[in-house]
Formats: structure tokens, C-alpha cells, sequence
């Protein structure tokens, strides 16, 4: 088998264990990947980004997402993946820092947490905040980090309230301008997005779509 075969045999081999939630043999099979010389760049690009994407494509569509227990295990499946690779992934060259959380008050983390993957294998470094985050720990974090981006994931109406104050702070603090704010969750809509000039995600490959966008990055 050549070299080229044996890498795309692998590299399809782990985007199936994401899709089938396997994640118990998708660290094996990204050492494996190693092992046969793939560069951790392109594992994460062709296999676990790929994967993730259409994972939620598969379970979705153009539908309102809901959080699905295939969805879970498949992101737990890309994050061992991911778990293996750190130690010789790109991390000190990201294409971007990404500060992200769940705002004051709202105490589900679940979708956050995939978000952070999803933009973990594309590359992206990401400051997780996690959940029940006060809004000036948000601006806080972005200035301390220099991010561009500050990722909200809300699933709670009582969060819009906390985006909002995240806004002002921002404007405070004369960083708006500056800085992306991306939005998305439950009970977020791309109505609202648009209400205050917001970037929405629907999904955690939507996230990392909008958030190379961002950057520039293709």
C-alpha cells in the first residue's frame, strides 16, 4: 500500500470513529496516524474538523440544532483525538486566540464545550472561560489574551441581558471596534445576531467558519 493510500485510509478511518462516535478507538487510530507520518495539521484538518461538520451536517441539516447524544460522543471521540495530538500540533502558531463562555447566570456548558473543540481542530487557540461567567471577565480576558474574537454560547434568555453588558463593556473599555463578538446556543437566533451587530454560529463547524472569516483565514 503507498504511502498516499495508507494516509487517506487512516484519515478516513478516524473521521468515521467521530461520525460513529467511537471514542474509545479514535485515539488509538490518531496515534496510528502518527505513526505513519501525518502531519498533526492535516489529521486535524481532514479528519477531525471534517468529521465534526459532518457530524452535525448528518444529524441537522438546515434544522434547529438540539443537543443529541451522538453529538456528544462524537465530540468526545474528536477531543481524545485532539488530547493525542497536542503534544506536536502547531499550538505555539494559532490562527487566532478565542475567548469563550457561557455568560453569568446560565449554568449549561455543554455546547460551549464542543465549540471549543471544533475551533481547537481548526487551529485556533481558545481561552475557555466555562460557564456562570460575569461579563467583565469576558473583556478582562480578551485585553490579558489580545484575542479578536469573544465566543458567547447562551442557553438561557436571561443571558441577553449579560451580552449586552458584555457590548458596553467593550464599548467602555474602547475595544468594540477591535473585537469580534460571536454568539450562538439554545435560545440564541440570528435575528438577534444581526439586532446588535453580532456574528451567530448554529453550530461548532459554523463557529469555526465565522470565526476564520474573522481572521481572514480561508
Amino acid at each position: 500500500m503507498s504511502r498516499i493510500s495508507k494516509e487517506d485510509e487512516v484519515i478516513d478511518r478516524l473521521k468515521k470513529a467521530i461520525l460513529e462516535a467511537e471514542f474509545d478507538a479514535a485515539p488509538d487510530i490518531t496515534r496510528e496516524a502518527l505513526d505513519n507520518g501525518i502531519p498533526a495539521d492535516l489529521i486535524q484538518e481532514k479528519a477531525i474538523c471534517q468529521g465534526i461538520a459532518e457530524l452535525e451536517e448528518n444529524l441537522y441539516g438546515d434544522s434547529k440544532v438540539w443537543l443529541h447524544p451522538i453529538l456528544f460522543m462524537g465530540m468526545e471521540a474528536a477531543r481524545r483525538s485532539l488530547e493525542v495530538l497536542k503534544p506536536v500540533s502547531k499550538s505555539d502558531k494559532p490562527l487566532g486566540t478565542v475567548v469563550l463562555g457561557t455568560p453569568q447566570g446560565d449554568v449549561h456548558d455543554m455546547g460551549g464545550k464542543m465549540v471549543a473543540i471544533a475551533l481547537t481542530a481548526a487551529g485556533f487557540r481558545v481561552v475557555y472561560l466555562g460557564r456562570d461567567v460575569p461579563p467583565s471577565f469576558f473583556v478582562h480576558k480578551a485585553r490579558e489574551t489580545g484575542a479578536k474574537i469573544i465566543a458567547i454560547s447562551c442557553y438561557q434568555t436571561t443571558g441577553f441581558s449579560r451580552i449586552k453588558k458584555i457590548l458596553d463593556l467593550l464599548g467602555a473599555a474602547k475595544m468594540r471596534d477591535s473585537i469580534k463578538v460571536m454568539v450562538g446556543g439554545t435560545v440564541v437566533t440570528e435575528r438577534f445576531a444581526d439586532e446588535f451587530g453580532l456574528i451567530y454560529a448554529r453550530t461548532a463547524s459554523g463557529a469555526v467558519k465565522q470565526a476564520k472569516k474573522c481572521i481572514g483565514a480561508n
